[in-house]
This record gives structure tokens, sequence and C-alpha cells, in this order.
């Protein structure tokens, strides 16, 4: 898979509130959900079905309409009280410039085998060894990618037809999302290999025969992102989350739209109120 255009190094401005530097300290590993593409990657070993399978079944239901859609997510169970009192949940829209301030982050992502899960609530990507980020010194690995149609984020009230998520984990267990919004137009060439091998059934992960997934690939060359401190989009949505979202988005055909979406129905978390958040708007140097 041919790679976008990357600097070795990307200097970016943010505003003066430390958010990127602070780091995710509070963040907790919640038990996984089986779908749960964020909660996976929370968990103390990176995600693996095995290694999470027995706090999976402590989990309630939950889905994305009716008695146990979002809006009922926190009444579900005990563990998912954030989702209805947490005061920086995600997705938000985003909007809006700040003061900068220079942070520096560097995108490292290698060329990696890759699994692909059918989750029942997502697909999901997960590298061998797919690289990371560096930020401010502090390197987070990359766990998994998966998609949400339409877009959980907006911009400038904008929803976009398919969001990537991009998880990455730090040796601490600290999270940080890089989202990626995709807009219907011509086919995303980078997408197509992926497309190919999307499992029609939830069920075990399964390697992409004769591929190597570069995550950075997938992301627009344009440096330009919005970032803020908020939460798994899915339950147990927890919080202490850093979010980077590229600003500009990328392009995906309605066919492919179209497959993703009758495999896994519409998967997006209602937009959440900002509360008074900080939206930190980055560009790169």
């Amino acid at each position: 898979m041919r790679r976008r255009p990357l600097s070795s190094a990307l200097l970016v401005t943010v505003a003066a509130l430390g958010l990127m530097s602070a780091g995710l300290s509070g963040c907790s590993k919640p038990k996984a959900e089986p779908g749960d593409p964020h909660a996976e990657a929370a968990g103390d070993h990176g995600g693996s079905d095995a290694e999470h399978g027995a706090a999976k079944n402590d989990v309630a239901h939950w889905s994305y309409e009716g008695d146990d859609g979002p809006a009922h997510w926190g009444d579900l169970s005990t563990e998912n009280k954030a989702c209805k009192t947490g005061p920086r949940q995600s997705p938000i829209n985003l909007s809006g410039v700040a003061s900068p301030k220079a942070v520096n982050l560097t995108l490292d992502y290698t060329s990696s085998p890759a699994k692909i899960q059918n989750m029942g609530h997502a697909i999901q990507v997960s590298p061998t060894d797919g690289g990371g980020v560096v930020m401010d010194g502090v390197r987070y690995k990359l766990v998994q990618f998966h998609f949400h149609t339409p877009s959980e984020h907006t911009i400038d009230g904008h929803r976009a037809a398919i969001e990537t998520h991009f998880v990455h984990k730090n040796d601490k267990g600290d999270l940080l999302v890089i989202g990626v919004l995709s807009d219907v137009g011509v086919a995303d060439p980078m997408l197509a290999p992926i497309w190919t091998w999307l499992p029609t059934d939830p069920g075990p992960a399964a390697l992409i025969p004769d591929l190597l997934v570069n995550a950075r690939d997938l992301m627009p060359a344009t440096e330009e992102f919005y970032a803020y401190s908020g939460s798994l989009t899915t339950p147990p949505c927890t919080e202490n989350v850093t979010w980077l979202v590229y600003a500009s988005p990328l392009s995906i055909s309605p066919e492919q739209v179209d497959a993703y979406q009758r495999l896994t129905g519409p998967n997006a978390r209602p937009i959440q109120s900002p509360q008074g958040r900080d939206i930190l708007h980055l560009v790169g140097s």
C-alpha cells in the first residue's frame, strides 16, 4: 500500500492549556464488551479477545438503537455511569481556532501484517506491529483501528460518511485516539485492499492475507488537527482520552460506504455536549 507524504517530525501548535503534555494519567482500564473496539484497546494486553473474554461477560449488552441504545447506555450498568454523567464525553462538534503553543508530534507508523475482525458493533483491524506516534517524548503504540458510519465527530456541524479511529496506548495504559473523517466522493484506493476482506459476520480475528497495512496510508497528507480531552465513544465511556481529529477529510465512494454499512448498520454515538471544554486547533509548521 502506498504511503501518503509525511515529514519525519511534525511540529504543531496548540492552545496554552498543557493538554497534550499533561497526558492521560487518570485513564482507567474498563472491562470490554463484545464489539466494543475502544474498550478492547484499553485493556492491559491491547485488546485480544482471548485475554478479555472473561471480562466481556460482565458488561451489559448495548447497541445503537432501542432500549439499549446510546440514550440508555448510562442506565444499563454501573460500569457505564460515565456515559450518563461524565463531563468530558465524546464525540463532539469540532470548530474554532485557539491560541498556539508548540508541541512535537511524530507519526511513526510501520507496514505490518494485520488481523481483521467483525466485532458486531464495528469492524476492527489490528496490526501485528504497526508502530505508533511520539508526542512530547511519550510513545503511544497503535493497538487497532476501526470504523464508524456515519462519522461520530462533526466539524463545524458537518457529519462525514465514515470515521476511522486509530487507537493508541502508551506504557502506562493511557489512550490517544486519532480520528479521520471521510466524505462521499471518489473511492479511497488505500481502503480497497482492506475492504476486500471485510468479514460478513461477527467472529474471531483472521489474518489479512498478502497485505502489509500502514496506518499512515489511511490518513490525510495535511498536518492539521483538532484536539481535546474526551472519552471512549462506546460503553463504558471512560474519560481522559486524548483525541486528535484531522481537520481535512478524505474521500470514500458511495459503494465503499454501502459495503461497510450493510455489515454493521449505523454505529455512531450522537454528539455530546462540550461542557465548556477547550478545543485546540493544531496546525503543522
